[in-house]
């Protein structure tokens, strides 16, 4: 069993992390524990490229190792969105609609939209960031 054990260690890279404190597991250190993988984002809705309306901006995200920090979510548009000035963080005003599904419904439609560009991003508790920049246009604008 012992030398099963040193196997298994020595398939998995030799893993030694002397910074994780087992007392204290909420800390994972910066060794074998540190998560250093990206969150998962997904923007939804508006597509890429040419929409025929825009009526809301739906996004999902999820981070499996320490969890999303809520409070690192952002999004921002380089064109006015319900009275929000363009490069103005619109994240306060989506609306949870499940578990890491986010959605701002617009209070007024954009119909017409020449090109417009949507920047979406999020950390997870450990600092990794995800970004999203989409180029989109609405209508026949082209």
């Amino acid at each position: 069993e012992d030398k099963r054990t040193l196997v298994r260690w020595i398939d998995l890279g030799a893993p030694v992390d002397k910074t994780f404190d087992p007392k204290n597991s909420q800390d994972r250190g910066s060794g074998w524990m540190f998560d250093d993988q990206r969150p998962t984002l997904t923007l939804t809705y508006p597509q890429p490229g040419a929409n025929t309306e825009l009526t809301r901006i739906l996004i999902g995200m999820y981070d499996y190792g320490t969890g999303i920090d809520p409070a690192s979510f952002t999004v921002t548009a380089d064109f006015p969105i319900d009275g929000a000035k363009p490069g103005q963080n619109l994240a306060a005003q989506f609306k949870a609609r499940s578990d890491g599904v986010h959605e701002l419904r617009l209070a007024t439609s954009i119909k017409s939209l020449q090109r417009g560009v949507l920047s979406v991003a999020v950390k997870d508790r450990q600092g990794n960031v995800t970004r999203i920049e989409r180029t989109i246009s609405v209508g026949s604008a082209k």
